[in-house]
């Protein structure tokens, strides 16, 4: 099916852009919050941004900038808060 295959670029797309974004990250700010609380807020200042962005998106059009890229970011971040949760707490999966 067509739309199968177009969801399919769209998915690999996005995810090019989020790792790609994961990657520039990591190298810029090799340093994560090593607590939870720290993690979970930076993740929430990017979620802000996201939703800034969708709200002009949808009533002030001419405001909008970087969705597709504060988007990214922000899904990478989360990679980024699972990743470190799962390394925090993997004493609780043994």
């Amino acid at each position: 099916m067509k739309t199968d295959e177009n969801n399919s670029n769209r998915r690999d797309d996005s995810l090019a852009l989020i790792l790609a974004e994961l990657e520039k990250a990591t190298r810029k700010f090799p340093k994560w919050p090593t607590d939870p609380l720290h993690a979970l807020a930076v993740l929430g200042e990017e979620f802000g941004e996201l939703t800034r962005e969708m709200l002009h998106m949808a009533y002030e059009p001419s405001k909008t900038s970087h969705e597709v890229i504060i988007s990214a970011f922000s899904s990478m971040l989360s990679l980024i808060f699972l990743e470190s949760a799962v390394i925090e707490c993997s004493h609780f999966f043994s």
